[in-house]
């Protein structure tokens, strides 16, 4: 069965997805995103609880890899759920024995975003501004453009974390902080945005703004309907961005960012790797044509990296990949 054909099923389709209100959205817009194609499709939603969302208030690198999927990857592991509905930034590339990325819906806005309790832009924020977020990759762009800022651990749902800082209901715990785009505007909380941050001055994590679909290999339905709701030019944009992590290699407490953009029948993809404190931040960038293997682009991105030095930044901790930017 070919990508994005017709599919019949007699079966219920079972959907495993974190319990969050926004990862709850994002799954209905892949069901929504298979019925606009094959309206016969009968869905059944399974919430999973995640190690991340159980564990609120630890530093995501100190939790490990794939602390937003590991259970949802056990329960299709164990034939619980047929598809695994991930964002895409969460998923390591390098995916359990018999699994697949089977689909990868349309991008939204790839950009991180700024939310202030007083309306105030990035710039304008005073020395020693309370700027949460539990990303490195955020902390250290944020670190590099205004050093004198002062950096505190700020995790939770998307709604928690604007109403940590915004004060609502309790007394503000930073100024401002920085999360997706696409959280808060799928989230209908779009005018809690104080500022968009270019990815000139915020690159965002591989995969930002996508919706990943993971299915089992041997499952040709369900991967069928996971290919129904995909769209090929945005898919080799993902698979660029996820080819320069997985030639990175492993699980990495380095900052590390990448954005891959497709014009015609070119793709252009920029990289970054930073220390922590946001001291040195290395980037590149190049254009390749569409044809080229994904794992050129990732493995070239890289190399131009490291010729920079960003091989003597990059701290590998083990065999596994990097972990989820929340």
């Amino acid at each position: 069965m070919g990508a994005g054909e017709a599919v019949t099923s007699r079966r219920v389709l079972r959907v495993g997805t974190r319990t969050s209100r926004l990862a709850q959205i994002q799954t209905d817009l892949f069901i929504q995103a298979a019925l606009a194609r094959q309206p016969d499709l009968d869905f059944e939603i399974v919430g999973i609880q995640t190690m991340g969302d159980r564990r609120s208030t630890s530093p995501i690198p100190d939790l490990g890899q794939g602390v937003f999927v590991k259970e949802i990857q056990i329960a299709l592991a164990l034939n619980e759920i047929d598809f695994a509905v991930h964002s895409l930034k969460d998923l390591p590339t390098r995916l359990p024995p018999g699994h697949t990325l089977a689909g990868v819906m349309p991008r939204a806005d790839p950009r991180d975003v700024l939310v202030t309790r007083d309306g105030l832009g990035l710039d304008e924020l005073p020395s020693g501004a309370r700027v949460g977020t539990g990303s490195i990759r955020r902390a250290a762009q944020i670190r590099a453009r205004r050093p004198d800022l002062s950096i505190v651990l700020l995790r939770g749902n998307v709604d928690t974390r604007v109403r940590r800082v915004t004060g609502q209901g309790r007394r503000s715990e930073a100024e401002c902080a920085v999360l997706a785009a696409v959280g808060l505007l799928r989230l209908g909380i779009g005018d809690a945005i104080t500022e968009y941050l270019e990815p000139d001055i915020m690159l965002p994590a591989v995969g930002q703004g996508f919706i990943g679909i993971e299915c089992r290999e041997g499952d040709e339905e369900a991967c069928a309907v996971a290919a129904l709701t995909e769209d090929p030019v945005h898919r080799i944009a993902a698979d660029a961005e996820r080819a320069f992590l997985n030639a990175v290699g492993g699980f990495c407490r380095t900052p590390l960012a990448c954005l891959a953009t497709v014009q015609g029948d070119e793709l252009s993809i920029e990289g970054l790797a930073a220390t922590a404190d946001g001291a040195v931040v290395l980037r590149e960038s190049l254009g390749v044509h569409l044809s080229t293997p994904v794992e050129q682009v990732g493995q070239r991105l890289l190399d131009a990296l490291n010729r920079r030095g960003a091989a003597d930044l990059i701290i590998l901790d083990d065999a596994d990949d990097a972990p989820g930017d929340e």
